[in-house]
């Protein structure tokens, strides 16, 4: 009795035991199944690093025909284009000098001479020497209105319809008395043109300021000479 009391208490041991094994297996299973549980989570939820991110497909490029943007450049505008041209520069006038007559483009064909006469000359003394060359009053006219007159500081640069000009310089004059005034300032010339025995016409300027009037043919005043244009054979027109 006493061996089996033995028995039996050796087996409920070793079945104890057992069972405290299989419990310590159990838990150690459960424990194992929960990490890798819980590692499968962790590693769903990891964000992808950047080489293992999505790639999205990016907007296409604007690829344009060759042809199209050709046409565009030929129908926009360019910038030279639309520039507005510049006026052109009008001609500067051609100011003759020398010993020679000028063709100013006047109406009445009248050629001026390029420069005066020497000195300051009286009026029966000028028409003796010079006769017919002296321009008459109205010729004097013509040259007034039909060229521009610029001021020049110490005279006139008139130039004509014809673009050639002539320089008439402010020679003053001379009184009856032998005294020259006015030179620089005022040009005093005779015309061809007498009054009467004691006074001619002549024409005179200032800076702005021109006048016709008659004095005494003994002042002593500037001699600017002029001719007809000389027509030649081929200017003829047989009829």
């Amino acid at each position: 009795m006493i061996v089996l009391s033995l028995l039996l208490s050796i087996t409920s041991s070793v079945i104890c035991l057992l069972t405290m094994r299989r419990a310590i297996l159990n838990r150690e299973v459960v424990q194992a199944l929960d990490v890798l549980i819980m590692d499968t989570q962790i590693a769903e939820e990891k964000p992808l690093l950047a080489e293992d991110e999505p790639i999205v497909d990016a907007e296409p490029l604007e690829v344009q025909d060759s042809t199209q943007s050709a046409a565009a450049q030929e129908t926009q505008p360019s910038a030279k284009a639309a520039q507005p041209a510049q006026a052109e520069q009008p001609a500067q006038p051609k100011i003759i000098v020398g010993d020679s007559y000028v063709d100013l483009g006047l109406p009445s064909g009248t050629l001026w001479k390029a420069q005066n006469e020497e000195g300051l000359m009286a009026f029966d003394d000028a028409k003796k020497k010079y006769g017919r060359s002296i321009p008459s009053i109205k010729q004097w006219e013509e040259l007034k209105k039909y060229c521009v007159w610029e001021w020049t500081g110490d005279g006139y640069n008139v130039t004509g319809p014809s673009g050639q000009g002539i320089f008439i310089p402010a020679a003053g004059y001379r009184n009856v008395s032998g005294q020259v005034g006015k030179v620089g300032t005022f040009g005093n010339y005779w015309s061809s043109t007498s009054k009467d025995k004691k006074e001619a016409w002549r024409f005179g300027f200032e800076p702005g300021k021109f006048s016709m009037a008659a004095h005494s043919r003994r002042y002593g005043r500037s001699v600017r000479l002029a001719q007809k244009q000389q027509r030649s054979l081929e200017d003829i027109v047989v009829e």
